[in-house]
């Protein structure tokens, strides 16, 4: 399709000049057979751009009655001029004229016979815009697909087309309406034949030749030969007269073609993610140097011209006395196409991804979209239980403000408790200070307590996919769990679980917010939704998204695609089909504006299209106008926002001006179309047609632009599970153990950000953060990882370890009260994820796994503050606690064990002695508490074990001496 980017009067000119000089005979007098008389004069055709053409003869005219008689003569021009769009007129000129007497045999002319050429018509500026189709039997590997942009420009439907040819003190022309339409070639040619003969020389010119008001190209083009000579429009003979005063005849001829030249200039940015790419790197651009050119990239910029010519002339210059010579003049450098690409083996040499070559430039500019976005986004509901219908999204929010107060007292304690869409719950404890409200900000993305297990050391979750499938319940219930440090995609319940506290109003806000417009790579895709399967078909489609919009709140990030894909596998013909569904402006606002199931996809944002698609017939013209029916929101690409990442625009000092698509505010976003290549016989005097230059311009202004490398970032939380503000991350390529980027300066959220010299696209890597790691496999062009730390190690007191029957290993401390468990990632025991239990006012714990337990029961002994003894147990490591069972209400120093069959023994201080109290494996109490050992016995840790079918105690005497006692009756007797 042709879009039209307005019209213009197009142009041909030029002027002629020569000298003729010819002898009119009488008629009726008789003529030497031998000319001994001089003659030169010159006929010539010129034309060339948009079919334009005249051509000029010049002729003679005799009216001699009868013989003796007088007789008139006519100097004449015969003109042919050809408005090039289907009308003509042949006419003549009379240059000079006379009457002579009928004795009168000739009459010598002398003439110097000159004029203009002048040619126009309307021209449509023209864009053709082609894609390449993608295949529906391989998945995509880039958008948008190929894209080619050829710009010329055609006549003007109906316009009327002139054209003229002036000599002497006449013209001839003609002006019709345009029936045929031409296109642009910018180009004047010249035909031209003449001779001399005599020895009175001979000069012919065609000057100031002009398409659109601009010369042509200027052919270095000298050619001479004995008295004869000629350039690319003009041309010196010289002919000879012997000594009988016979003469002879020099010739010439010019056939000349000369386009405008067209001047090229590329300039460009490579980005590792945000920064300025820090190495050299060769960038081939294709159609330079009638081939291609290498240029090199430095610190990220590049940057080289050239300028195409198309020409042609050949002269031959005849010499009466050594014959005829030639001579050619010709160079056609004008590409088919104009691009760029990356080196591949540049690329490899800096560690690069050897297919990340692509170089995208920026064309035309139009507002995109306007996002803005509320804080303060208040959440229905009244009371300490409160379920919402449809579920309450919070997705992309990391805090959420709670009124909260005291039934009774003051300082109360209790626990807030948050079930998202899958019905899993995350808690966090809160205190009240007063009976009035107060508020407190819980931090979704760092819970107390999470119902799935305990809260890891390390955690990944980079995207929220797969969405819901609103279309298909084929895979109902599979889609994107909220991980521990992900926060609440959507909530369905909000409760105060224990304490006697209340709640009120519930606000989500936040302290930083930006978007980022990088579209990734596609080696970074995910599936965007749940797959659907198509039962009476027999096949099954996935569907698949890459991202581009992120945007990030406090380091809670949310997304949306710029293109989607989908894959069919299955069916009667077992093929696998792809299906590409690119996502314009508009629809990339509804799918910020979307709710899933009723539920806000995107709670607080509003994305409005800036620019509509015309109404009526408007685009369905032949022709549709370029900047109504390309450039707007409803057809045009979600990826041209921000140009893709990288926004070209002018700039009156340095030409041009880049800016980027990372972490950006909201508000209007400018949209910038994508291309590769661009045809190379564009328009050559139509400057900067993207206006991406603003100095001086003179041609095409081409800005390229390529995103490559990556990064980590995400949050730091220490063991309480508040942000850090202090740390260093480090993002490494595992081959080397080479550091790719760190970030030392934690914000308030507890967030980092990797820098220089950014992670390499599609090398594995590791995020380290103290002992702890993550792996990026591998670590993605173009792509930030979010990767989220907190720290396991608690400046706890009164420490206990246990091994469960499965090598689970878990270690207990108390933190400010609080029973908090610790267990271990791995075999090594270096990685380990903490939960803090609902277990308070603690002083000390104990714990012992029950070997007879197939879910895993830990059972936790604590000296409560109140100097007693209470025994919990929990069978999903800590997320939930059974109801305390006191042990006594009088002692200290607890401990617990249990054996192969089940039998657990608490001992504990009180009173200067040693206690002991027996379980059941039902937790039935078979022996109550009896002293074991009287007096003597010092306050302080004790330890209880069983070995071999005997019961071992530990506790410090009088003189702190460390003491050993056993049993071997199941803990009846000790001695």
């Amino acid at each position: 399709m042709a879009y039209i980017d307005g019209t213009r009067t197009s142009t041909l000119t030029m002027s002629h000049t020569q000298n003729v000089l010819i002898r009119i005979w009488n008629p009726f007098a008789v003529q030497p057979l031998e000319p001994d008389y001089d003659t030169h004069y010159s006929g010539f055709t010129f034309g060339g751009h948009l079919g334009f053409s005249a051509s000029l003869a010049i002729a003679t005219n005799v009216v001699a009655p009868s013989p003796g008689s007088a007789w008139t003569w006519e100097l004449r021009a015969n003109i042919t001029v050809n408005n090039g769009h289907g009308s003509s007129n042949t006419s003549y000129v009379v240059l000079t004229s006379g009457s002579e007497t009928g004795g009168t045999t000739y009459r010598d002319v002398s003439q110097t016979v000159a004029g203009t050429f002048s040619a126009s018509v309307s021209t449509d500026k023209l864009w053709d815009i082609a894609e390449a189709a993608f295949s529906s039997s391989s998945a995509p590997t880039q958008f948008p697909s190929l894209t080619s942009y050829t710009w010329y420009e055609r006549t003007t439907t109906g316009a009327t087309a002139a054209c003229s040819l002036s000599a002497g003190g006449g013209s001839v022309a003609v002006s019709a309406a345009a029936s045929s339409r031409q296109t642009a070639n910018y180009t004047a040619t010249l035909s031209a034949s003449g001779f001399s003969s005599g020895d009175v020389r001979h000069d012919f010119a065609v000057s100031l030749v002009k398409v659109n008001t601009v010369a042509v190209h200027d052919i270095t083009h000298a050619h001479t030969f004995h008295n004869q000579s000629a350039t690319e429009f003009s041309y010196s003979l010289l002919g000879e007269t012997d000594g009988f005063g016979i003469v002879s005849s020099a010739s010439g001829t010019i056939s000349t073609s000369s386009c405008l030249d067209r001047a090229v200039s590329i300039v460009g940015r490579i980005r590792a993610w945000e920064g300025a790419y820090p190495n050299n790197l060769d960038v081939i651009v294709t159609g330079y140097d009638g081939g291609t050119r290498t240029v090199t990239s430095s610190g990220g910029s590049y940057g080289g011209q050239d300028t195409f010519v198309d020409y042609s002339t050949t002269t031959v210059l005849t010499d009466p006395t050594y014959g005829s010579n030639t001579l050619t003049t010709s160079l056609n450098d004008v590409p088919a196409w104009i691009s760029a690409a990356l080196s591949s083996s540049g690329l490899t040499t800096n560690g690069d991804s050897s297919t990340d070559t692509r170089v995208l430039f920026r064309g035309f500019r139009f507002n995109g979209w306007s996002i803005a976005e509320t804080n303060n986004r208040s959440i229905p509901g009244t009371g300490n239980d409160r379920t919402y219908t449809p579920y309450q999204g919070t997705s992309g929010y990391r805090y959420l403000q709670i009124q909260i107060k005291a039934q009774s007292g003051t300082n109360q304690s209790g626990y807030i408790e948050l079930t998202d869409y899958h019905g899993n719950t995350k808690r966090w404890q809160v205190v009240a200070p007063t009976t009035s409200y107060s508020t407190v900000t819980l931090d979704l993305c760092s819970p107390d307590i999470w119902s799935l297990g305990a809260l890891p050391a390390t955690e990944d979750k980079d995207n929220p996919y797969p969405r819901k499938n609103t279309t298909s319940s084929s895979y109902a219930g599979s889609e994107s769990v909220d991980t521990a440090y992900w926060g609440i995609t959507s909530c369905q319940r909000l409760r105060v679980s224990s304490g006697s506290i209340d709640i009120g109003t519930t606000t989500l806000i936040y302290t930083n917010t930006d978007s980022t417009y990088v579209p990734d790579t596609f080696t970074a895709q995910f599936e965007r939704i749940t797959p659907a399967i198509v039962s009476e078909a027999d096949t099954t489609t996935f569907f698949y998204g890459r991202r581009f919009w992120q945007q990030d709140r406090d380091g809670r990030t949310e997304e949306e695609s710029d293109v989607y894909w989908q894959k069919t596998v299955g069916g009667a013909t077992g093929v696998t089909t792809y299906s590409v569904d690119p996502v314009t402006i508009s629809e990339l606002c509804d799918q910020i504006n979307a709710s899933d199931v009723s539920i806000v996809r995107h709670p607080g944002w509003t994305a409005t299209n800036s620019v509509a698609y015309p109404a009526g017939a408007t685009c369905s013209a032949s022709q549709p106008p370029l900047r109504d029916c390309f450039l707007n929101g409803v057809t045009g690409y979600s990826t041209w926002l921000r140009g893709g990442g990288i926004l070209a625009t002018p700039h009156a000092t340095t030409g041009t001006d880049f800016a980027y698509g990372h972490q950006l505010a909201a508000g209007t976003i400018v949209a910038q179309t994508l291309f590769d290549r661009i045809n190379g016989n564009f328009p050559p005097d139509l400057p900067d047609p993207f206006d991406v230059n603003g100095g001086t311009e003179a041609g095409l202004y081409l800005a390229g632009g390529s995103l490559l490398r990556g990064i980590a970032h995400g949050a730091l939380l220490d063991n309480a599970g508040d942000p850090l503000t202090s740390g260093t991350v480090n993002l490494l390529l595992t081959s080397t153990s080479a550091n790719r980027g760190s970030d030392s300066t934690i914000d308030a959220e507890g967030r980092y950000f990797t820098s220089t010299p950014w992670g390499l696209g599609e090398s594995n890597h590791t995020i380290t953060y103290s002992t702890s790691t993550i792996g990026l496999l591998p670590l993605h062009t173009s792509h930030r990882f979010r990767s989220w730390f907190r720290e396991q190690e608690l400046a706890g007191v009164c420490v206990s370890a246990a091994v469960a029957p499965n090598q689970r290993f878990c270690y207990a401390v108390i933190e400010s009260g609080a029973v908090a468990l610790h267990f271990a990632d791995g075999p090594n025991a270096t990685n380990f994820t903490m939960v803090t239990t609902s277990i308070t006012d603690a002083s000390c714990v104990h714990i012992a796994y029950d070997p007879t337990s197939a879910i895993g029961r830990l059972y936790i002994v604590v000296d409560a503050s109140g100097n007693d003894v209470k025994s919990y147990y929990t069978d999903d490591e800590g997320v939930t606690v059974s109801v305390a069972v006191t042990v006594t209400g009088s002692g200290d120093d607890a401990s617990v064990a249990i054996n192969p069959m089940g039998k657990r023994i608490v001992i504990y201080h009180h009173s200067n002695s040693l206690y002991r109290v027996i379980y059941d494996p039902q937790g039935n109490v078979i022996t109550a508490a009896s002293v074991i050992v009287s007096g003597g016995v010092n306050q302080g840790k004790t330890a209880v074990a069983w070995r071999l079918g005997v019961w071992f105690a530990y506790y410090r005497d009088g003189g702190n001496s460390l003491m050993q006692i056993s049993s071997i009756d199941d803990g009846e007797t000790w001695s």
